[in-house]
């Protein structure tokens, strides 16, 4: 099997701009700054957190994928969550300390502080109004919290589906529509917002994600120059169809409602945008796109905090009054702000990536005296 496919660079261009549109549009919602005729990008721009959640079930069941398509038993989970908590575990506490310490330095704390606090140190801030809808600390982190849920079904679900694929791809769907249709659209206002994204809300998004790994793995044997044409022409279509379903969630009429009405069809185009980009033509930079990918989840953990921060409590680049310069329409401020928070956004993952959590790694690693498993390294996830 050619590297290429074990460890697609597609996968990591797809992280690059899932996680860099999130951030996006989180600096939009700082600064208003949004290129002529481009403006639906950045209103939907929180859906392509979708779009991180099913990189994540593509890349953790590609191994399993390459197994299934070459009639192997399934391999095992041995060691996957022990792997999983090294890799996200203390760049994550670390963001949660931090950002407690910095609002009880300010902040007189309280019960919701403590609840906001308790529950993220418990990985289930989406679980808890003040860790979620209410966030004083980090409001970011919500998505580990899902995904931690997710790592704890992992070998449950990729067992299932490596045995009956069709099936458990057809159930998780048909789960999240139900989920959605049943359970959270009839909802308005905060009842609605704390069961928006919960784990339920994603399964479909996640089986499509083990979907679309297996199309890898059953693909990448018999690729050829001619076939790479057709994936390049796919991941074009996947992308433009995303960019149309993500226009009507930005003008969606009740708000919210759009992005989950329209994520399970938003999570198709994504799949097939990804496989596109998978089984095309060598994308050239991959080394650049791996280095990003690699920075993606502190990046992500860190950029909206510090936007805020920067914005609200160090009022850079400088302001006076009570009204956010961007609210006055000085464009001036807007640009050299938006600027300055992709700038310092980039920076904290590099000493965040660099210095604490390739090096709390191999800490942990050492101490627990385990090996980076091949089979974990196949591909990147999304956190």
């Amino acid at each position: 099997m050619n590297d290429r496919y074990l460890r697609p660079a597609g996968a990591d261009l797809f992280r690059v701009l899932a996680v860099g549109m999130v951030g996006a549009f989180h600096f939009w919602q700082q600064s208003w700054v949004s290129a002529p005729g481009l403006d639906f990008l950045m209103r939907s721009g929180g859906a392509w957190v979708d779009g991180m959640i099913l990189l994540s079930a593509f890349c953790l069941y590609l191994p399993y994928a390459h197994a299934w398509a070459q009639k192997k038993a399934f391999p095992g989970c041995r060691g996957f969550w022990q792997r999983r908590a090294i890799r996200i575990l203390p760049s994550y506490y670390f963001a949660v300390l931090a950002s407690a310490l910095v609002w009880a330095a300010g902040h007189r704390p309280d019960r919701d502080f403590w609840l906001d606090v308790g529950s993220h140190l418990l990985l289930i801030p989406t679980l808890v109004p003040q860790g979620y809808v209410y966030c004083r600390t980090n409001g970011a982190l919500w998505t580990v919290g899902v995904l931690v849920l997710f790592y704890l079904l992992f070998p449950l679900l990729a067992r299932a589906f490596y045995a009956w694929p069709l099936p458990v791809l057809a159930g998780l769907c048909a789960v999240q529509e139900l989920y959605a249709r049943c359970r959270v659209l009839p909802l308005q206002g905060v009842d609605y917002s704390m069961r928006f994204n919960q784990l339920p809300a994603f399964f479909g998004v996640i089986g499509l994600g083990f979907a679309a790994a297996q199309a890898v793995a059953l693909l990448a044997p018999r690729q050829t120059k001619h076939r790479e044409a057709f994936f390049a022409l796919a991941a074009l279509t996947g992308l433009g169809s995303a960019l149309w379903v993500l226009r009507r969630i930005a003008y969606w009429q009740d708000g919210p409602h759009g992005q989950l009405v329209w994520r399970l069809p938003l999570a198709l185009c994504f799949a097939v945008c990804l496989l596109g980009l998978c089984l095309g033509p060598q994308l050239p930079g991959a080394r650049l796109w791996a280095l990003f990918g690699g920075l993606s989840y502190n990046f992500y953990i860190w950029h909206q905090w510090l936007a805020v921060r920067i914005k609200y409590d160090l009022h850079i680049p400088p302001w006076q009054g009570d009204t956010p310069p961007n609210q006055l329409g000085d464009t001036g401020w807007m640009h050299t702000y938006l600027a300055l928070v992709w700038a310092v956004g980039l920076t904290a993952a590099v000493l965040a990536t660099y210095g604490l959590e390739k090096p709390a790694a191999r800490w942990l690693r050492a101490r627990l005296g385990t090996g980076r498993s091949r089979r974990a390294e196949s591909c990147t996830t999304a956190v």
